[in-house]
């Protein structure tokens, strides 16, 4: 199944990409009045449930996808060191956690600059730190190895893709409910003209 499904999401994303840019045709040949054009209308109706199509195999072939479950075991070190020649001044002093500032961004406004120019969206973002208000939660994965946020606009196949770094955002993770409004905070690792933004996820709010 899990063959079949990553098959299908390879067509329906080849297919995508063809009605993308047949639809960016279809505008442009019907001017300033695409949006009542019957061919304008038709592809982009069609691109839209190739979209959907698409994200669900995706969805499906990574929950189908075989489980690793390789652990490693490690026996501790046994310190060697007497009590009496330890010196204060040699005594490993504890160390402070950083802390990470978080730019503050709202999602429909990262939706629309990936949406208007990937590229400069990339540029951005990728690699950064960020604060990500105003996410609906639209899927939570059934082994909780991820979860999608999406922005105010339900038929858009952009989103941000999160996944948990910890156990403990992983447990609020799973505590969430569909159509959830959540405020989450991590750091940016892709974006995608086709997909959105996948965020490596820290903490929920």
């Amino acid at each position: 199944m899990e063959k079949l499904f990553a098959l299908i999401w390879l067509v329906s994303l080849v297919a995508f990409i063809v009605y993308w840019r047949k639809k960016a045709s279809a505008r442009k040949a019907a001017g300033e009045n695409y949006q009542s054009d019957p061919e304008y209308l038709a592809i982009s109706k069609t691109k839209r449930i190739i979209g959907i199509v698409c994200i669900v195999s995706f969805i499906a072939t990574g929950a189908l996808a075989p489980k690793s479950d390789n652990k490693t075991t490690s026996t501790p070190a046994t310190p060697q060191a007497s009590s009496q020649s330890a010196k204060p001044t040699e005594q490993a002093k504890p160390k402070q956690e950083k802390t990470v500032d978080y730019a503050e961004a709202d999602i429909d406004v990262l939706i629309n600059e990936v949406k208007n120019n990937a590229a400069k969206a990339n540029k951005n973002y990728k690699g950064k730190n960020v604060k990500i208000i105003g996410g609906r939660v639209s899927n939570i994965e059934s082994e909780g190895r991820y979860i999608v946020i999406e922005g105010s606009d339900q038929f858009s196949l952009l989103h941000v893709q999160c996944y948990p770094q910890n156990k403990d955002v992983k447990a609020a993770m799973i505590e969430l409910n569909k159509d959830q409004t959540v405020t989450v905070y991590g750091k940016i690792k892709d974006v995608g003209e086709i997909m959105g933004y996948s965020l490596d996820l820290v903490k929920i709010e």
